[in-house]
């Protein structure tokens, strides 16, 4: 690209704090960070009943149409991934496409959805856990909560100190395992459901509402999204640019499957069940099937499910952080690396300690469900920003270079309508209670993230001139 040039007085500021070891991770390893941070186990268990209350029989639809929409994007981000590497995520990759004005806009709401999944993901941990610990007359307070959610946050941030190869092998055997313990749960619900596996209400479309289907969009989007954290891996891959687009395209569209079918199947089991205050559907799941059981598995299976996304989503949001300082958009403390190059030390233990705070608020100023909800949510509203800038960015680059396939054309074409249509049924009528204040707090970001970009433009240019600096050196092929 034509950036090489103006670039050049910047690569020699940047900060010595340590480079990240290269070509060290298998392809398995990258896949392993993409499907941790997705935890499937933990959307089974606590999301899909958010959206079952929600959207009804028709849940599976909702899943249908988020899958398609976040397919889009991960498309869009899987083809930059091809061309560029780098350690700061997809926003390094808007500016290598793009320009900075791209770039920075892509940074700032990638980075606060980073922020508010992770502590969402430490109370999903605290939920299940202490739904466990409950088992064995553990008392169920907010003080248990917040104890097991500081706990959740240490442990994350003391494995993300140690090489990411060790992260990815847990990832991969927590998601296995838990999602393996599920599925034995869901054919027991097949085996046993009274009249049968078909449910002819899931495909009633009398009275269908768009509104209804698209109104947990924000929720859902949060809950397919997390996969993009692998491109923060493209320095350490040992194929970086095969390992990174099949691991995000490979993660989204085996777990946007899993998500639809599971739908049906536990909308089947809960048909006698009231669609309402659904916190844990898998367990109400199990013993309306007489395998309750399975309840004893089920809860710390989820549990470390959430654990395992949690962990992905700190090695990939310390990696931007840790890019970030190296670019100077942040302290310049924060690009220190571990010994031997085996992790952004000073990134993690920042952003670790983020995590266990805002958790733990979450889990003694409000109801626990409900946080981790409204923290999701708008956690959902950024990646949808964030993730159809990157996309399009992907498209107007495929355009400039005369690159473009049908393949680029359609994730572009795919993300900017359905970042349109999502926000439209997601505002309109807009929301109300907490979750208005939800929104509200959205627009507001949007707002302040546009005025401070022509402040910046205006009085500090210099400070957007480093963007994307620090990963110069990512190529194209």
């Amino acid at each position: 690209m034509a950036q090489s040039a103006e670039h050049t007085s910047v690569r020699a500021d940047t900060p010595p704090g340590g480079e990240l070891r290269r070509g060290v991770l298998p392809s398995w390893a990258v896949f392993g960070v993409a499907l941790g941070v997705l935890a499937p186990a933990s959307t089974l268990a606590l999301a899909i009943g958010v959206v079952v209350e929600i959207a009804g029989p028709l849940s599976w639809l909702t899943w249908t149409v988020t899958s398609v929409l976040v397919l889009g994007f991960a498309g869009g981000i899987a083809w930059l991934a091809r061309r560029f590497t780098t350690t700061g995520g997809i926003y390094v990759l808007a500016t290598r496409a793009v320009g900075r004005g791209g770039g920075y806009f892509v940074m700032v709401f990638h980075l606060c959805s980073s922020m508010v999944s992770g502590p969402a993901c430490v109370l999903g941990s605290a939920i299940y856990l202490n739904a466990w610990l409950v088992k064995f007359g553990v008392p169920d307070n907010a003080a248990t909560l917040g104890v097991v959610a500081a706990v959740v946050a240490g442990l994350v941030t003391w494995l993300s100190l140690r090489e990411v190869k060790l992260s990815a092998k847990l990832l991969l055997a927590i998601e296995f395992l838990t999602v393996a313990i599920i599925v034995v749960l869901l054919v027991a619900v097949l085996v046993r459901a009274p009249g049968g596996v078909w449910d002819g209400r899931q495909f009633d479309f009398t009275g269908f509402s768009a509104t209804a289907i698209l109104a947990t969009a924000g929720f859902s989007v949060f809950s397919l999204a997390g996969f993009d954290h692998a491109v923060t891996l493209g320095r350490e891959a040992a194929r970086p640019h095969r390992a990174v687009s099949v691991s995000v395209l490979g993660s989204v569209l085996g777990c946007g499957v899993l998500y639809i079918l599971a739908t049906y199947v536990i909308v089947l089991g809960l048909r006698d069940v009231p669609m309402v205050r659904l916190d844990a559907p898998l367990d109400l799941l199990a013993s309306a099937h007489g395998v309750g059981w399975l309840g004893f598995l089920i809860d710390p299976g989820v549990a470390i499910s959430f654990f395992g996304s949690t962990l992905g989503i700190l090695a990939g949001t310390s990696r931007t952080v840790y890019t970030m300082s190296r670019d100077g958009m942040l302290p310049r403390r924060l690009s220190r690396v571990g010994a031997g190059g085996g992790s952004p030390a000073a990134a993690v233990l920042a952003v670790g300690g983020f995590f266990g705070l805002v958790g733990v608020l979450g889990a003694l100023l409000a109801r626990a469900e409900t946080s981790y909800g409204l923290l999701g949510t708008f956690a959902g509203y950024m990646l949808i920003v964030s993730y159809g800038l990157t996309a399009v960015c992907g498209g107007v680059c495929a355009l400039r270079t005369r690159t473009a396939r049908p393949g680029i054309l359609v994730s572009t074409l795919l993300a900017a309508a359905g970042s349109v249509l999502v926000y439209w049924f997601c505002f309109h009528p807009f929301p109300t209670g907490a979750k208005a204040v939800v929104a509200g707090l959205f627009f507001a970001v949007l707002v302040g993230v546009g005025v401070l970009f022509f402040v910046l433009r205006a009085r500090r240019p210099e400070a957007l001139d480093r963007l994307g600096g620090a990963d110069l050196d990512g190529s194209t092929p």
